[in-house]
């Protein structure tokens, strides 16, 4: 099997892909910047080359390339910086790899798409929104421009189990225990498992010929279903309350999709993939913040 390289291994996603690849007995190198973790060598692609800690970074290696800044509004307060990373040493690792023949896997992002209509297969035509977005986008064109053996992997919404790690769940849950919180109507996502993340990827690593893949829960979650199941489920749903509002009436540093979910068939059909009801999944998360809740 061939050795997977998972640049970014100690983010959401990345934490448990790698985990989950030692486990079935891979051979795979983690890296890791900011969250320092046993077991994952330490690279900041904003000043290294991949190779400074793959040296020996060949044609039969899998890059599976996870770390990017991701949340819309920091990006948005600091372009240039998030640039830095997102963009430049982003396009060098891709550089990297694509000269010595290798395969890349880049997670991009349902940001790509404007969330007018929802439902986006592979084929849909990316309109982002959003600088976040625009990021995303322009290192799929570069991809696509350069060639070579590569996926491009576009999620949702993933729900984490380490409680440090933030998701949609536990930012609904937080605006809903503060005064005035306020629930979109005509609102709907992606939501998924990481766990079904990490599994996708690492079909995609082994299955060739996939140039895009989409790796999402369904049905898509409306917001309004999200609030009133954590309000229902949680032990503390009698300190929660909310106003239904319209979308346009949310404040966002920059326009965000209002129905950006994505459409799972191809993950299904072609890589045989599962993937977990998202109400179980809320279910499970807000059993999980609770009990951090009522300790702290």
């Amino acid at each position: 099997m061939r050795r997977l390289i998972i640049v970014g291994a100690s983010g959401l996603i990345g934490r448990e892909f790698f985990t989950l690849a030692r486990r079935l007995g891979r051979e795979v190198i983690g890296t890791c910047c900011g969250r320092e973790q046993p077991g994952l060598r330490r690279l900041d692609l904003r000043c290294q080359p991949l190779r400074s800690v793959v040296p020996d970074l060949n044609a039969d290696d899998v890059v599976c390339l996870l770390a990017a800044y991701s949340n819309p509004a920091w990006i948005f307060s600091h372009p240039e910086e998030a640039a830095r990373l997102n963009l430049t040493a982003t396009k060098g690792v891709i550089a990297e790899v694509h000269q010595v023949g290798g395969r890349l896997v880049y997670m991009s992002s349902v940001e790509v798409f404007d969330g007018e209509t929802g439902g986006y297969d592979e084929s849909a035509t990316p309109r982002p929104l959003n600088l976040y977005g625009r990021m995303k986008h322009e290192i799929e064109g570069y991809l696509t421009g350069l060639g070579g053996r590569h996926t491009i992997v576009r999620t949702g919404w993933n729900v984490g189990w380490d409680i440090d790690h933030r998701c949609v769940v536990a930012l609904t849950y937080e605006t809903l225990l503060r005064p005035n919180a306020r629930m979109a109507q005509d609102n709907t996502f992606s939501l998924i498992d990481v766990r079904d993340t990490a599994q996708g990827l690492l079909r995609l690593c082994d299955e060739e010929g996939l140039p895009i893949c989409h790796l999402a829960g369904a049905p898509p979650v409306r917001r309004l279903e999200l609030a009133a199941l954590i309000k229902a489920t949680s032990r503390f749903g009698e300190e929660m309350a909310y106003q239904t509002v319209p979308f346009r009436e949310i404040p966002y540093s920059e326009p965000r999709g209002r129905s950006n979910h994505l459409d799972n068939r191809l993950a299904i059909d072609r890589l045989g993939l599962t993937f977990r009801e998202p109400e179980a999944i809320i279910r499970e998360k807000v059993v999980l913040l609770d009990e951090c809740r009522h300790i702290a």
